[in-house]
């Protein structure tokens, strides 16, 4: 068993990426019912949101830290090596700008709320196969906050985990609300996953060593989603039909 459970580990990235896929796929159909749109808009979506999100992702992660490996096309291609998840979701958004070019208020906001659950339940798949990557360890912390995990020394708060149950807390509060998804909620949910991120941001493994721009960037949009939300939700507006814009 220890044999099986090494040879998925190692293979851990691939492993996790078609967990994320299955996912997003499963999910299409209550993503599609949420924004109003055809389930094909929403699966296509997916699908172009997902080779754009690994492939300008990695691009973005090979140019921050290896600039000269982006001459080779072997080094380029393997994705499991690093991917920049901002860089990749700053692509998710563009795909959608460019899927609903030339279309109404309607698709333009469906779309925009279709990618912001997609990238949710992405990061909620993603973390949540941390296990079969053996990569849910964050920073050194005692119990109860730290769990003792294989091949270390100390406790470890599992914070992969721990995101992935905020989010599908978030998640479910969205489910109970029903009927089509607002504007408001879209917003407030993007904001709610980068805030979310930023937050435990410090308890990842490199610690407050990893708080630096990206951190800085995940708060700012956070912010500005969330008062984006709210002022939505003062104005009352209902589904995601482009009634706010």
């Amino acid at each position: 068993m220890s044999g099986v459970v090494e040879f998925v580990q190692v293979r851990g990235e691939y492993v996790s990426f078609f967990l994320v896929l299955a996912m997003l796929w499963a999910s299409g159909g209550t993503i599609a019912r949420l924004v109003g749109l055809p389930r094909r808009a929403v699966g296509d979506l997916t699908f172009n949101g997902a080779v754009a999100f690994v492939a300008v992702g990695r691009l973005g992660y090979l140019a921050t830290e290896a600039p000269r490996s982006l001459l080779d096309p072997l080094v380029v291609i393997r994705f499991q090596a690093g991917i920049e998840p901002l860089v990749g979701a700053a692509a998710v958004a563009a795909v959608a700008a460019w899927q609903t070019r030339g279309q109404d208020a309607v698709a333009r906001w469906g779309v925009a709320g279709a990618a912001s659950i997609g990238l949710a339940v992405a990061t909620v798949g993603y973390d949540v196969t941390c296990v079969v990557r053996d990569a849910c360890y964050g920073a050194a912390a005692p119990a109860p906050f730290g769990f003792e995990m294989s091949g270390l020394s100390e406790p470890r708060i599992a914070t992969p985990l721990v995101e992935a149950t905020l989010l599908m807390a978030a998640g479910a509060v969205l489910l109970r609300i029903g009927g089509r998804l607002t504007v408001a909620t879209a917003a407030l949910l993007l904001g709610t996953l980068a805030l979310t991120r930023a937050a435990l941001t410090p308890a990842s493994a490199l610690g407050v060593e990893a708080v630096g721009l990206e951190t800085v960037v995940l708060v700012v949009v956070g912010i500005l989603a969330v008062g984006w939300a709210i002022v939505l939700g003062g104005r009352g507006t209902a589904a995601v039909d482009g009634s706010a814009g």
